[in-house]
């Protein structure tokens, strides 16, 4: 499925919401309506084909630099004609042409959410949709884009309402600063345009420098932020202002087509240059907004190789005019479109699906954006009925949304009080006891037990989350539980990477057992390597700087250390087998160098699907249902093992047995769902594997 996060993937959608709030009149401008039509179509052919137009998501800069080019204008033109702006009218003209459509693909969203989409999945669904609804997609991404686990999902349908969500607060915010600028003119008697213009100019580099330094320190949050592209409509605003000047003189129509058929040619080339490893916003997304900025700033220019003729190009222009429905429909199309046909979406299917996508998109502006905008029935063309409307709407689809995601959060930490109940006090043969390389066992009153249920497990996770580094952040985190100083308690450290801590559970059940203490130290997508882990950007950056402070760290605490166990993502690893097996070996000589053993765990089993999907799809727990072949599950060979054979004080300790079995890893075993996602353990599963791990300590010669 294709993904918009940029880390992983998920990656820019558009905003095609910055058209003007009236019937066309003299003063329409082909270019801009033209200028959506691109950017729409930039974005849906790059979600349907994303290897094709890897760049596709500029779109969304191109939508936000009309936005505050028209706005801005509009503000201005206001407060110069009747010396005030009235902001309530202002908003109830933006509800009136944003929110109707917006909240129909909302409502049709939750229910296609409750018919077609598996259970597993709900809980993340009816989240983002209440933060679409609220318009704070944008946010609620950024906070999931530096949390591993959360970034690993897999995407929803309102996604992109992000962009969405960041136009709606610009709508909130930006006439506020017209407003504050007007004010301060007419105290000071000063202009109200210059002012207004020194004042916006200083919030669009302070935004612009803001978003360079954090797309550089913490590129997947500044993706999303607010406040890392308020610049882009920035730029359309003093756009705006320069054109508006009075004794501004029109430019020859031929620079004009020169520049406005580069401003289109800079487009098409980021478009086809950047990809998801661009970092974005920064200083990449200077470029499109320039390209949008000079096709803007050069009009409809007439003449023979004017590209006016392609503007007004009826099939362009109708484009223009569906493009904010477009947007809206096309990726929950995408999304929703797996789960109704059993499979992914084939070429042809896609095609079906885009020309379906584009009729529905036809319809809902001719029979919900239109109506809304320009009826006069009911009233709700003045600003008090449509701002009440449009509070009662909002409450409606926030009722809903979160009184879904309310109920299964419910559900999902009952399955949780349900999963610690069994492992407190464990039928026979539950979870990974059903694998005992010695005994193995099966019990039939677990044929029918799936704990956690798939659409309770992704809640299902190692804590607490203070211990664990995310992907932005590098520095230590010192996490200890047990009497650490106590010389007759043997003390572990566990380190490495989310596979790591995975099997933290394991470990904190020794340690309230009184059996060990333990110190933790885990990095995202980071294994204790002395090679570069196989990551692009952020990640590969994070964990050079955080494994710089991890060796000092270890052997700091040597002397009071017993053993450091030690796992991690294969994925990770650079290079071939034995390069990735002496990088491993080069990064713990050292610790073991002062007479503290090494142990290294074999690293779990990965899917090509959620498991918990296929579960929820199926609703089967056999053994021969959603699981995968060893030969799919470890398409590396185990390298750990070399690893640990070339450093004298380092043991290995193979866990397959306890995921696989005859060639194939189930995804439940003992009544156990033994996966949270593709490739992380069940904190459940974890669990019931505490006792084969203390049989691997103790033939490492750890005494626990």
């Amino acid at each position: 499925m294709t993904t918009l996060v940029r880390a992983r993937p998920a990656d820019p959608p558009a905003a095609p919401a910055g058209g003007s709030t009236s019937r066309p009149t003299r003063a329409f401008r082909p270019e801009i309506q033209a200028l959506r039509a691109l950017a729409v179509a930039l974005v849906v052919l790059y979600h349907f084909w994303p290897g094709r137009l890897p760049g596709g998501y500029v779109g969304v800069d191109v939508f936000f630099v009309i936005s505050g080019f028209l706005i801005t204008g509009h503000l201005l033109r206001e407060a110069e004609s009747t010396g005030r702006i009235r902001l309530a009218r202002f908003w109830a003209r933006r509800a009136r042409r944003l929110l109707p459509a917006a909240y129909v693909v909302l409502g049709a969203t939750l229910v296609a959410t409750v018919l077609v989409a598996p259970q597993s999945l709900w809980q993340q669904w009816f989240r983002e949709t209440l933060g679409a609804g609220l318009y704070v997609e944008n946010w609620v991404l950024a906070r999931d884009s530096v949390d591993y686990l959360a970034a690993e999902g897999d995407p929803s349908p309102v996604q992109h309402f992000w962009s969405l969500s960041t136009e709606e607060q610009f709508y909130l915010v930006w006439p506020l600063l017209v407003v504050l600028g007007a004010v301060v003119a007419a105290r000071r008697g000063a202009g109200t345009r210059r002012t207004t213009t020194l004042l916006l100019a200083t919030a669009t580099l302070a935004s612009f420098l803001y978003s360079l330094w954090l797309t550089s320190t913490s590129p997947a949050p500044a993706y999303f932020a607010t406040t890392t592209r308020a610049w882009q409509f920035g730029a359309g605003a003093l756009l705006a202002l320069w054109l508006a000047r009075p004794a501004r003189r029109p430019a020859a129509d031929g620079p004009r087509s020169v520049l406005s058929w580069t401003g289109l040619a800079v487009l098409a080339g980021c478009a086809l240059a950047y990809d998801d490893a661009t970092p974005f916003p920064g200083t990449a997304a200077l470029v499109p907004v320039l390209g949008t900025v000079a096709v803007i700033a050069a009009g409809a220019p007439t003449g023979r190789l004017a590209p006016t003729a392609l503007y007004t190009w009826r099939p362009v222009q109708q484009t223009g005019e569906i493009s904010y429905a477009l947007y809206l429909w096309h990726w929950p199309a995408i999304v929703l479109a797996p789960f109704v046909l059993g499979h992914e979406a084939g070429l042809l299917e896609r095609v079906v699906l885009l020309v379906g996508v584009v009729l529905l998109a036809a319809l809902t502006k001719r029979w919900v954006e239109d109506p809304a905008r320009f009826s006069q029935r009911w009233g709700l063309h003045r600003t008090r009925r449509t701002l009440v409307a449009t509070a009662a709407a909002t409450a409606a689809l926030s009722l809903v949304a979160g009184s879904g995601f309310a109920v299964t959060t419910h559900h999902a930490n009952e399955q949780q009080q349900l999963a610690a109940r069994l492992v407190a006090d464990p039928p026979e043969c539950f979870g990974a006891e059903a694998m005992d390389p010695d005994d193995a066992c099966d019990n039939p009153a677990l044929d029918d037990v799936v704990v956690p249920a798939p659409e309770a497990v992704s809640q299902d996770k190692a804590g607490p989350e203070k211990c664990f580094v995310g992907i932005e952040d590098s520095d230590l985190v010192d996490c200890s539980w047990g009497p650490v100083d106590d010389p007759d308690v043997p003390h572990v450290a566990l380190v490495g990477d989310s596979h790591a801590r995975a099997l933290m559970p394991a470990f904190h059940e020794l340690v309230q057992q009184g059996r060990i203490s333990l110190t933790v130290q885990f990095k995202s997508s980071c294994p204790w390597t002395d090679g570069r882990v196989d990551a692009s950007g952020d990640r590969a950056r994070t964990c050079e700087e955080w494994k710089d402070e991890l060796e000092p760290w270890l052997e700091k605490e040597a002397p009071k250390t017993d053993v450091v166990v030690t796992t991690g993502y294969l994925k990770y690893l650079s290079g071939d087998d034995e390069q990735q097996a002496e990088d491993l070996a080069d990064a713990w000589r050292p610790v073991a160098e002062k007479g503290v053993p090494i142990v290294a765990l074999s690293d779990n089993p990965r899917h090509d699907e959620e498991p918990s999907l296929c579960l929820d799809r199926t609703r089967s727990t056999s053994p021969d249902q959603c699981g995968v072949s060893t030969t799919q599950a470890f398409p590396d060979d185990q390298v750990y093992e070399q690893a640990a054979q070339e450093v004298p004080e380092a043991s290995y300790v193979d866990l397959t047995d306890l995921y696989c079995r005859d060639g194939e890893c189930p995804a439940v075993i003992g009544g156990v769902n033994v996966y949270r996602d593709k490739h992380h353990l069940t904190s459940t599963y974890t669990r019931t594997m505490t006792p084969y791990i203390v049989d691997g300590l103790r033939d490492a010669g750890v005494p626990v």
